[in-house]
């Protein structure tokens, strides 16, 4: 069975072949010519033929998007699109609930046509601001063993007083802790909200394909302050725009309540599609220079109770704000359209692991992978197939 599902992920590469082949032709027609461009070309091409990414190749697509102020990564996103079968998700299958359930039965819309309406409603925010929070929470059952299980492998890995001085803020304590994905893909909780059918329309909807699961994460940040720029810039407190694939979003989900003073996601909207040429550079941005290019006063904080739900298209302009007297723990994973970017790791392949190692963690990383094959498709657990 395994044997399968591993031919199956490389077919699912080998899908976007055409979209290679498209680009190999057309680039200088859908681009002005460049030479950064036509490397990410060959570089694509590669990938489609190795499966994976040369780390020279991911950092032509990071001075690709950044010279080009993202079109490149446009115009491959929307070639790779129009070569991809789109999937129909079942919204009887959602966890989460409506919030109009207070409204007369008889006034209520359908489910199919409610939860279309979320989607049309997320894809405007997301395509016009670069971020959408949801009307709706994660399970409170599910964020509590989140949280617990998070929680519990940070005391196991660093230590119950390392811990709990970062959660006081105790001067010293480390600034942040953050999970290793190898642990995180062991919690179903990360698998059992990226692949709810609500949120995976809304994904399609705004890159194009089915979305692709990929990099699982979560993070524990302290009040512990900053001594340094460089304390900032290592916990991704100063603004910056992330680049690892072509086309992704990042849903996060917060595992406590986060007000002002608790460090919540902080972005400028619209900066995923427009902004000055000085910040596509790709580096750490002060405050300073994003007030310089007046967008500091379009800055918009994202708080709210355990369980806030928000995806936000991390090519723009964020940062997580420097608590000031809370911790803050969150989750998040990525959905991307193409595992074309960062270099995978033999270790992401759960499956081929798993018939040669009899760790219980990678056992039961490969039993969800499995799992949710089946529920979403070959495509959706690429990555660690």
């Amino acid at each position: 069975m395994d044997k399968l599902l591993i031919d199956a992920r490389i077919d699912s590469v080998r899908l976007e072949q055409s979209a290679a082949l498209d680009l190999e032709y057309n680039i200088d027609s859908y681009l002005p010519p460049s030479w950064t461009t036509r490397q990410m070309v060959n570089g694509y091409k590669r990938y489609i033929l190795a499966g994976n990414t040369e780390n020279e190749d991911y950092l032509t697509l990071r001075a690709g998007f950044s010279e080009t102020e993202g079109r490149c990564n446009k115009i491959f996103s929307d070639v790779i699109a129009s070569y991809i079968r789109k999937e129909t998700y079942d919204y009887s299958a959602t966890m989460f609930p409506r919030h109009d359930l207070k409204t007369p039965a008889a006034k209520r819309p359908p489910d199919a046509e409610y939860w279309d309406s979320i989607r049309r409603t997320a894809l405007h925010h997301l395509k016009n601001n670069g971020y959408w929070v949801a009307k709706f929470d994660a399970p409170q059952r599910l964020v509590e063993s989140l949280k617990s299980k998070v929680m519990g492998k940070f005391e196991a890995d660093h230590g119950a007083a390392k811990l709990q001085a970062s959660i006081e803020g105790t001067a010293g304590a480390v600034r942040q802790f953050k999970s290793k994905s190898s642990w995180l893909l062991t919690f179903e909780e990360m698998y059992e909200l990226a692949a709810d059918p609500v949120l995976l329309s809304i994904m399609q909807s705004y890159m194009g394909v089915p979305p692709i699961f990929n990099t699982p994460v979560s993070f524990l940040n302290s009040a512990a302050k900053a001594k340094t720029e460089k304390d900032l810039s290592d916990t991704a407190q100063l603004y910056h725009h992330d680049m690892h694939r072509l086309s992704f979003v990042k849903l996060f989900v917060y595992l406590t309540d986060v007000g002002p003073g608790s460090g919540p996601h902080t972005l400028i909207p619209g900066t995923h599609q427009d902004r000055p040429s000085s910040l596509w550079k790709d580096r750490r941005h002060k405050d300073e220079d994003v007030a310089k290019a007046g967008l500091l006063e379009k800055e918009v904080r994202i708080t709210g109770k355990a369980g806030t739900l928000f995806l936000v298209d991390t090519r723009a302009l964020h940062k997580g704000a420097e608590p000031e007297s809370e911790w803050r723990l969150m989750a998040q994973v990525q959905y991307t359209n193409s595992l074309f970017g960062y270099p995978l790791h033999d270790s992401d392949h759960k499956l081929a692991l798993a018939a040669a190692s009899d760790n219980p963690d990678i056992q039961q990383a490969a039993a969800l992978v499995r799992k949710y094959v089946e529920k979403t498709g070959v495509r959706f657990m690429q990555n660690y197939i």
